[in-house]
């Protein structure tokens, strides 16, 4: 463990715990959702890149979208989750990834994840999931074909209200590196980090740990370790809480 900012042995348990959830190949604890969201992005898109995102989002996200990520070069188009053709007209070459909720908050609104997975491969790009709603207690969204998902684990995962926290896992099931021009910075020397080749050097992984070592050692959004151990803790009783949940509905 280099720093706390990089990396951190209690946030190091969280990280590895909800990858094991999520089913993917590993995770970075981050301070809020919304940071979780925002470093997703930044990992891949540089300004004159574009995401295609479904329209219905958490506000806070679609502020992100529609007024922040402009301002830094990066264009976001919306299209209707249900339309997934009218999706796919929206896509060119400069786009880099699909952005949806697996359940919508706050419309609950439920995405065929696997339909947008499917379209997202067919163009060569990952399909990123806010999983935040379902939990993985009740939803695995790379099981069906998402790349990357993202958390804000503020909500059900921590669960008491106490914490604030966010959380990026890597499915490992991307193929970066047969997508060499398109995810540049993933597949050429990084001059920030000692010229390191992610795809090279940390193989299945190279997302993952692009995003530790590029958006969150450069911009800093680090969770506190104590919000990962409360976290931790939120976790225990996640199983018990979400079919609580699911009675009351």
């Amino acid at each position: 463990n280099i720093y706390t900012r990089i990396m951190n042995p209690t946030s190091d348990v969280l990280e590895k715990r909800v990858a094991a959830m999520e089913g993917g190949i590993g995770a970075l604890a981050l301070a809020s959702g919304s940071a979780a969201t925002t470093y997703a992005i930044m990992t891949i898109c540089e300004a004159g890149d574009n995401i295609i995102s479904t329209s219905t989002l958490y506000g806070g996200t679609y502020t992100l979208f529609a007024h922040q990520l402009p301002r830094f070069g990066v264009e976001v188009k919306f299209g209707d989750h249900k339309k997934i053709d009218d999706m796919a007209r929206l896509i060119d070459s400069k786009t880099k990834a699909i952005f949806c909720e697996s359940i919508g908050n706050p419309a609950a609104n439920v995405v065929d994840v696997p339909k947008m997975a499917k379209l997202a491969r067919k163009n060569g790009i990952p399909l990123i999931v806010d999983n935040t709603v379902p939990s993985p207690y009740l939803f695995r969204p790379i099981e069906h074909g998402a790349d990357i998902i993202v958390h804000s684990l503020t909500k059900y995962m921590g669960g008491h209200g106490t914490t604030i926290g966010g959380i990026i896992v890597d499915s490992g099931k991307f193929p970066w590196a047969e997508h060499k021009r398109k995810f540049s910075r993933l597949n050429t020397p990084d001059p920030s980090y000692h010229g390191v080749i992610y795809t090279e050097a940390m193989g299945d992984a190279a997302f993952i740990g692009a995003a530790r070592v590029v958006p969150l050692r450069n911009m800093g959004a680090a969770i506190s370790p104590f919000n990962s151990f409360l976290i931790l803790q939120g976790i225990e009783s996640l199983a018990v809480r979400m079919d609580r949940h699911c009675e009351n509905a």
